[in-house]
């Protein structure tokens, strides 16, 4: 029985919910607003970019990944090297 399992150690004093234990104690963050990041791209390497979905197709083959549940926006720049 569960309820007898929570005076086990307790000296018939139940004991406390564990829920706080769970919770890692973190500090408010500050919200990020704007943040730029680019990445440089090998040649060989091709990236197409279509409303959030991204595809990359190198020499070992194409990897595809879904952006859209992410409030970001992604785009292809040319550097010009």
């Amino acid at each position: 029985d569960l309820s007898s399992r929570r005076h086990a150690c307790s000296f018939g004093r139940p004991l406390p919910p564990r829920s706080h234990l769970l919770r890692p104690f973190a500090a408010p963050a500050m919200k990020t607003l704007v943040q730029e990041e680019s990445l440089k791209v090998p040649k060989g390497v091709k990236i197409t970019i279509k409303a959030k979905m991204v595809e990359v197709t190198g020499k070992h083959g194409t990897l595809k990944r879904d952006f859209k549940h992410l409030p970001i926006e992604l785009y292809l720049a040319n550097s010009g090297h």
